[in-house]
């Protein structure tokens, strides 16, 4: 093992020092480990009970009361990929690491014990574990200040509901088939709390399943979650065109929320385009050179209220292209597009639309609606998060079960945000929010032993 030390001399330029490293071979320390920033999960764990949340969510998962509870193994889990781990394997080296393991609030199963043991986390008891994130958030909140818990618990509550291809490379792993793109893919269906960035509800499907058949599901145990996590504010949902169907808005209403989803454009939205009065189009938000404008068209078998809003942008004939793939020009109606490309035309304009059944009276809550929408970025940096680095990068086992549950500790249990900004009195300093695992570089000693729950964090990592 290489030890460093550092030597200050004086440089010869008046005034200036440097330092100079001198490498050194020795005998590994063993108080030195590369995961030291694992207490803060212990420290998570006691200040929020963590582990006690999900055991209650899971229930029992073994016949004999013995070995790692549910909450201690999907906890486990979670742990192996802020390692960095992207595989079951990654059990076995954490398990290596003696001095990282001990710091953790329950050991650490081998990856055969760990597969094993994931193939019983059956529907309701990953649903059970969304019982249990909701009871953390819960606890996390209960820690902010009185007006900061008041604002998210009180104030509107926006879900962003999304999908994600998990590309594998085998057709013989359960529940994967090939997406619309080609790919042999597994599909991760979410619904995130945006205003505290947590995943709610998800469900790992296959490669070609359709978010307007689950989502209203996953509607249901969005609101409960939310609900047992104290909020009482209005609910709102948010997605794009994947989730456009009359099912899904009624679901979203019949639970007493709002909703904002993305139209696919077709041709009765281009006769209402036709028919918008040039003076009823308003600048949009932050987005210059773009109007919005509310048509009068609402879509067939819709809840009453139902309205759509529309926003166009206006580009030049030399940005837009004849090819049937580009994205641009398929926003651009047929026939603008005709007359641009022979050259009648030298403008034309895109168009988007939202399905909502807010009530949107006054061009300026129609701009805030359409910008809010446009700007519903948080689940989509969660998915990017989840698979850069580790976890869902790919799906580490044949196994349904298994990846359910490898999916559930990267999406669902990782992105606690909120408790990672919670700091309930005399807990110490609330734990560092990083986009990063919030694992220490190597080399930061913790002395071999596990922290005192007294022990203030800064003095063992971030």
């Amino acid at each position: 093992m290489k030890t460093i030390s550092r030597r200050r001399t004086t440089s010869r330029t008046p005034g200036r020092r440097w330092s100079r490293l001198r490498a050194r071979v020795g005998v590994p320390d063993g108080s030195l480990t590369e995961n030291g920033g694992l207490v803060l999960v212990a420290e998570l764990d006691r200040a929020l009970g963590v582990t006690a949340a999900l055991d209650a969510g899971i229930g029992p998962v073994k016949a004999r009361d013995r070995g790692l509870s549910g909450g201690e193994f999907a906890l486990a889990m979670a742990v192996v990929q802020l390692t960095g781990e992207d595989h079951l394997v990654g059990f076995d080296r954490l398990r290596a690491d003696r001095v990282g393991e001990a710091l953790l609030p329950a050991p650490v199963p081998p990856s055969t014990t760990a597969a094993t043991l994931a193939t019983r986390f059956d529907q309701a008891r990953r649903e059970g574990i969304e019982a249990g994130c909701a009871q953390v958030t819960a606890s996390a909140l209960s820690a902010l200040p009185v007006g900061e818990r008041a604002r998210v618990l009180a104030g509107r509550v926006t879900i962003d509901m999304d999908a994600k291809d998990v590309e594998v490379y085998s057709v013989r792993k359960e529940q994967v088939v090939r997406s619309y793109k080609g790919e042999i893919a597994g599909r991760v269906h979410a619904a995130h709390w945006a205003q505290t960035g947590t995943v709610l509800a998800a469900d790992l499907l296959d490669g070609r399943s359709d978010g307007r058949t689950h989502a209203p599901g996953q509607v249901d145990r969005a609101v409960d979650a939310v609900r047992a996590a104290g909020a009482t504010g209005p609910v709102l949902f948010q997605g794009d065109s994947g989730y456009y169907a009359g099912r899904v808005a009624e679901k979203i209403a019949v639970r007493g929320c709002l909703f904002r989803l993305g139209v696919p454009r077709s041709q009765p939205l281009w006769r209402a385009v036709a028919r918008v009065h040039e003076d009823d189009w308003t600048d949009a938000l932050d987005y210059p050179g773009a109007q919005v404008a509310l048509l009068d068209y609402v879509p067939t078998g819709w809840p009453d209220g139902t309205r759509v809003i529309a926003r166009r942008v206006r580009y030049d004939a030399a940005v837009l292209s004849a090819d049937p793939r580009s994205r641009r020009s398929r926003t651009v109606g047929k026939d603008q597009l005709a007359l641009v490309l022979d050259g009648i035309a030298d403008t034309a304009y895109a168009y988007s639309f939202i399905a909502t059944n807010e009530n949107l009276d006054l061009d300026e809550e129609i701009a805030v609606a359409e910008w809010e929408f446009r700007r519903r970025t948080r689940i989509e940096e969660l998915f990017r998060d989840t698979a850069h680095g580790a976890g869902l990068n790919h799906l580490p086992s044949g196994s349904h079960a298994v990846n359910s549950m490898w999916m559930w500790a990267r999406a669902g249990l990782q992105p606690h945000r909120v408790a990672a900004d919670a700091q309930p009195a005399g807990h110490g300093p609330a734990p560092h929010r990083d986009r990063a695992s919030p694992v220490d570089p190597p080399g930061r000693p913790l002395h071999g032993h596990r922290p005192s729950p007294r022990t203030p964090l800064h003095r063992h990592g971030r």
